[in-house]
């Protein structure tokens, strides 16, 4: 049985074709041996083969490459999971100097050990199996040849692309494009994503795209300095300061709402060390608050009777001071070089210069351009804020790409990271001044009358804060600040009735 189109099948197309008739021709095939014969099946019964029961079915079986689940994640607690513990600890002297003040000098540290994280025990693997040497070899021929799998003359020879399906489509323009890009652990993920692996093993367990396990390998280590000194309210003067050198150091920022924070190299999980990203080194409060010496029982005016104690008395002034250095700042090349882009968020950069020598890059500059926290000249712009010849905003302008004049910032190599140190740098320092003034009037002996004004920021001082705690060389806006730390100036008055 089959069917055909009726619209064929028309008065119009008949009287069109000289009155031949309303008819059409149709022919009957098999679709399964494309012949006539529509009994095939009753003449010649195929076999269908009984498939294989298998029970329970393993991980491996649900998630094979046959299922098109080529990103799986498996996620586990570790059985020996413990308690996280941290301890705190101090010491101090307290020493009377006298003016009705106390000045104290101590120390305090925390530590904290055990704490809980998730990291990624299936980390994208391009050493063991010798992919990033021959990513190498691959980049080299096509730098020379124009292809990367080349054979001519100063060729270096394949080792284990040959071994990945279609031999590692060398000639594919996404495979050529994180070839030339330096990022052999993305394609690598390329190729797993792909099911283009071969027998080339890129994960410790090729079952699996990501396996997350919470586990207790995070710590943290917290030291300061802190000196305060206190004068209790006398001579109508009361003070309170405070100043804290300190440092934190963990390998677990803790920041992230989901807590996985997988180490960017499994063999390497001293790089995740570095100061926590809510570290200060230093700060410096002063709150304050000043009763002036005019009005009854002071020592201008004391004799003054009740009209003109109003007027001249009752006057307060008030401030809080803060100074402090920024939030830390890395210097970063996130790509895929030796984990997977997205495990190299923190990655630093190359450099050739000692952190020291970058420190001293720092600061606040204005330019034509807008504002830099880093030298323009690292980015290859002139003072007047143009560009260089061959610069294009960026810290480094791509891996492969010639450098500019001035340049210290450089991308990592394929199969490496850098070894510089994230955090080191701070961010321009705050500063902030807050004042009121208050006036008290006695109206009677149960009521008072109190009249303020408030100046929050009273100098108006702009304040700079970086864009981002990690600024990528890659990213034409690199080194800018294009934020506020605080706001601008507000001034409010307010009056307060006590009865």
């Amino acid at each position: 049985m089959d069917y055909v189109n009726d619209e064929l099948v028309r008065a119009p197309d008949n009287a069109l074709a000289n009155n031949t008739g309303l008819q059409q021709a149709v022919n009957l095939l098999n679709p399964l041996t494309g012949t006539g014969s529509l009994n095939d099946r009753a003449s010649a019964l195929r076999a269908i083969p009984v498939p294989t029961f298998i029970y329970p079915r393993t991980y491996v079986l649900n998630n094979s490459p046959a299922f098109g689940n080529l990103q799986a994640a498996a996620f586990a607690v570790d059985p020996n999971l413990q308690v996280p513990r941290t301890s705190e600890y101090s010491f101090g002297v307290q020493r009377e100097i006298g003016f009705n003040s106390v000045l104290e000098i101590r120390y305090v540290g925390s530590r904290g050990s055990n704490l809980m994280r998730a990291s990624d025990f299936n980390q994208v693997d391009i050493r063991n199996n010798g992919f990033a040497a021959d990513f190498n070899r691959a980049l080299a021929n096509f730098n020379l040849t124009g292809n990367a799998a080349c054979t001519t003359a100063g060729c270096q020879p394949l080792t284990v692309f040959p071994n990945l399906a279609g031999g590692g489509l060398l000639t594919n323009s996404t495979v050529l494009s994180q070839l030339t890009a330096g990022t052999p652990a993305d394609l690598a993920v390329t190729y797993i994503i792909n099911a283009l692996t071969g027998t080339v093993k890129f994960n410790p367990n090729p079952n699996i795209f990501v396996a997350d396990v919470v586990n207790n390998n995070a710590y943290f280590k917290y030291n300061s300095l802190q000196i305060e000194l206190r004068r209790r309210f006398s001579h109508g003067l009361w003070m309170n300061a405070n100043y804290t050198f300190e440092k934190e150091l963990t390998n677990g920022q803790g920041t992230g709402q989901t807590r996985v924070e997988a180490l960017l190299d499994n063999a390497q999980p001293n790089l995740e060390k570095a100061r926590a990203d809510y570290d200060q080194t230093q700060v410096f409060n002063l709150s304050a608050t000043y009763e002036l010496p005019f009005g009854k029982g002071k020592h201008f005016f004391g004799g003054a009777g009740s009209w003109l104690d109003r007027l001249v008395g009752g006057w307060e002034a008030t401030s809080i001071v803060r100074v402090g250095t920024g939030a830390p700042v890395s210097i970063v090349d996130p790509r895929g070089t030796l984990n997977r882009a997205a495990r190299s968020a923190r990655q630093t950069a190359l450099t050739n210069l000692t952190t020291d020598q970058i420190k001293a890059l720092t600061g606040v500059f204005r330019t034509a351009n807008g504002i830099y926290f880093f030298n323009p000249s690292t980015v290859g712009r002139n003072p007047d804020g143009s560009l260089q010849t061959g610069a294009t905003g960026r810290a480094a302008n791509g891996f492969g790409s010639p450098t500019f004049v001035g340049q210290v910032f450089f991308n990592d190599l394929p199969g490496t990271t850098s070894g510089l140190e994230r955090a080191f740098l701070n961010g321009p320092r705050t500063f902030n001044i807050d004042a009121s003034v208050i006036k008290n009037i006695r109206i009677s002996e149960s009521t008072k009358l109190q009249l303020r004004g408030e100046f929050f920021n009273l100098l108006n001082h702009t304040q700079f804060a970086t864009d981002t705690q990690f600024y990528s060389i890659g990213s034409t806006t690199f080194g800018r600040m294009t934020q506020l730390a605080n706001s601008a100036r507000i001034v409010q008055f307010a009056a307060r009735f006590e009865f």
